[in-house]
């Protein structure tokens, strides 16, 4: 999915100013300043290394948009206008509004009287008793009277202009994806709740709006599943095009996820369960030692479960995410990570920025932070959300003593 790293900036910027809050002025210079220079330069290079980093797991997201006058796969047409209206013929035909279909016109084997067609066999023979413009042609040697034919008088229509159409001009955003089996879809809109939608029993959903601004807009999305878990936001970022209808398609939530137990004796079974898109298969990736990969699949209600053998895991803390993936190419990216551990000894879960046990957050602990950077080091990774990133730099922040 797309990073919203506009929202991860104000975010940074919001904890550094809390971090400004802790100190006297005369100790800005001596904890901040010249460690400042050294944190910023040295995030500069984690930003500009983190695309050698690739996420493993990746999901893409289609967009279509209904107005610019090109018939991309998932349209059926797009004459770049789209408020339909007849056509004469074939190649007249005029598109609806959303992209899906043609208006009436002559050639689609509907008989429009309103629109004083006298024939409409559905194709484009001019030879077969029905011309092109669906006029009543007479059989070959059959001699025809001068004049135009008496076609009879236009259906009353209550309601109805012959010709014309209800144009639809407005700017619309359609937004449809996969989540939870019957569970309701928050959609948010630069963070804040727009609407929702409910993913029917196939978990698809759809969401549709002309209460959108045209220009650059961040769309997200949670749910929670049947058991009250909340998944990750996923979240979209594109460009709404003015008077024409922006469709973005493949917004895939990840699998939620929990564990039965938080602590686990080595030996002993650990279930990893949760919810995904019906029949679909989740594979779920353990990090903490050597990593493993374990693949279930989902039932009809979107439930799904794998049983862990933690005698073949190293004692001490781990990780667990999961994905889902479909025939045909559909995937999604990875949901959130959550810890446990296994052996004997006390749970230690992720959170602390003190990464060298000094009770100090300082440069000590930037630089073994960095080394992790973009990786999957539990220790490193304050927010549990599988991957070391800004997020957790915004916490180590939030937190420096110097």
């Amino acid at each position: 999915m797309f990073e919203d790293a506009g929202s991860e900036r104000v975010a940074i910027t919001t904890q550094i100013r809390r971090v400004f809050a802790k100190f006297e002025p005369d100790m800005l210079h001596k904890h901040l300043v010249v460690p400042g220079i050294i944190l910023c330069s040295a995030l500069i290079l984690a930003i500009t290394i983190q695309f050698a980093f690739a996420a493993n797991v990746q999901t893409s997201v289609s967009m279509l948009v209904c107005g610019d006058a090109f018939a991309s796969a998932g349209e059926v047409c797009d004459d770049g206008i789209n408020i339909g209206g007849y056509g004469s013929t074939t190649a007249e035909r005029k598109c609806l509004p959303g992209c899906q279909a043609f208006s009436e016109y002559c050639g689609d084997g509907i008989l429009q009287v309103r629109f004083s067609e006298q024939c409409d066999d559905g194709n484009t023979v001019a030879t077969d008793l029905c011309s092109l413009s669906c006029r009543t042609l007479a059989p070959a040697g059959q001699q025809t009277t001068s004049g135009s034919p008496s076609v009879g008088s236009t259906p009353f229509i209550p309601g109805a202009s012959p010709g014309l159409l209800s144009s639809e001009t407005q700017t619309r955003v359609v937004l449809r994806g996969k989540a939870y089996p019957n569970t309701v879809v928050n959609v948010l809109l630069d963070g804040k709740i727009k609407g929702t939608t409910l993913a029917d029993s196939n978990a698809d959903f759809q969401y549709s709006s002309t209460e959108i601004t045209a220009g650059t807009a961040t769309f997200g999305f949670t749910a929670k599943d049947q058991n009250g878990i909340e998944s990750i936001t996923t979240s979209v970022v594109f460009d709404v095009a003015q008077s024409a209808v922006s469709t973005v398609a493949n917004v895939f939530f990840p699998p939620t996820i929990q564990v039965s137990e938080r602590q686990v004796p080595k030996g002993d079974p650990l279930t990893v369960s949760g919810y995904s898109v019906p029949k679909a298969s989740v594979a779920s990736e353990i990090a903490g030692g050597a990593k493993t990969t374990l693949n279930a699949t989902a039932d009809a209600t979107g439930a799904w479960a794998i049983r862990v053998d933690t005698s073949s895991l190293s004692d001490g803390l781990h990780t667990v995410k999961a994905f889902f993936k479909q025939e045909g190419g559909i995937q999604s990216g990875f949901g959130k990570s959550i810890s446990f551990s296994v052996g004997a000894g006390a749970f230690a879960d992720t959170g602390t920025a003190d990464l060298n046990g000094d009770s100090k957050i300082n440069l000590v602990d930037f630089s073994i932070f960095l080394l992790k950077w973009q990786s999957d080091d539990i220790q490193s990774d304050f927010n549990a959300d599988g991957t070391v990133n800004l997020g957790d730099f915004s916490i180590m922040l939030f937190n420096w003593t110097g």
